[in-house]
């Protein structure tokens, strides 16, 4: 099994202490988003699980617990670390502070198990494609030796609502 944290929201960015308990106690519940009276109980144990995958905007608030969780499981982390200013994401590190927190990251679980997120790729008056270019090839520059691939994924606005297309 693949325990998948971050889908709906950061844990670990948000609720770290809460997500190292639920490791400690052997167990979560997850409620069904579609089904709200449908809750699943998770064994979180390295007999049952196969890897967990982490996906978060800010791996500071676990990092130096988180051998707590890699001493006995197999894990992978997605790190989503954009362009954007606070105007577009105001509680997430700089990008620098992002990049320095992804290399200590990448040395405490090995870069074949970080994936960096450079997405959704929002296209405005101020986040122009030319300023992504530019971002993007100097985080790239800072981040290869330390990732083992890069996601993007542009929105695509619709009438009435959005879409991202991943590639």
């Amino acid at each position: 099994m693949i325990i998948n944290t971050g889908g709906r929201t950061d844990t670990v960015n948000y609720y770290s202490d809460w997500l190292l308990n639920r490791f400690e106690e052997g167990y979560v519940y997850s409620r069904n988003p579609l089904f709200p009276n449908h809750i699943t109980k998770y064994t979180l144990d390295p007999s049952v699980v196969d890897c967990v995958v982490f996906c978060s905007k800010n791996y500071r608030p676990i990092m130096s617990e988180l051998y707590r969780i890699t001493d006995r499981f197999n894990i992978f982390c997605h790190y989503t670390i954009t362009a954007y200013g606070k105007d577009v994401e105001p509680n997430v590190p700089d990008i620098d502070q992002s990049i320095d927190t992804l290399v200590e990251l990448s040395a405490k679980v090995g870069s074949k198990c970080v994936a960096w997120r450079y997405d959704p790729v929002l296209l405005t008056e101020k986040y122009t494609v030319d300023y992504h270019l530019k971002m993007f090839d100097y985080m790239a520059s800072r981040l290869a030796p330390y990732v083992n691939f890069c996601v993007f994924s542009f929105v695509e606005m619709t009438r009435g609502s959005h879409t991202i297309c991943q590639n």
